[in-house]
């Protein structure tokens, strides 16, 4: 898969959960595709915003950033991707720069291992 990627401690959970998809999207197979599309493309987007935060210190924009994510991550069934920006969004809210730095990496990492599926 990403022989190169660091290890991550969110790599113990899945990065789909099929199931938990489903009964977020109410039994409707194609609504929980569209919502797992929806959240696929805007990642790109979204991740340079968290690195744009992250750089300019802004800890509070970084923590509504990372909350506003959550809002679709919980519903998609990406618990790895889920449980890493729930990890960033509590480093940010207490402004610990070295646990956004790592926060901002495990969203990467998890974001990266949900594309390779």
């Amino acid at each position: 898969m990403h022989t190169n990627d660091p290890a991550s401690r969110f790599d113990m959970l899945p990065a789909r959960d099929e199931s938990a998809a489903l009964t977020s999207a109410g039994g409707d197979a194609e609504l929980s595709t569209e919502l797992l599309h929806a959240l696929m493309s805007g990642l790109p987007a979204e991740l340079d915003a968290l690195r744009d935060s992250l750089g300019e210190s802004d800890w509070p924009g970084l923590a509504e950033y990372a909350h506003q994510m959550r809002g679709a991550t919980q519903y998609c069934g990406v618990p790895a991707l889920d449980a890493a920006i729930e990890a960033l969004e509590r480093a940010a809210r207490v402004g610990d720069p070295e646990r956004c730095t790592d926060g901002v990496l495990q969203v990467e990492i998890q974001a990266q291992r949900l594309s390779g599926i």
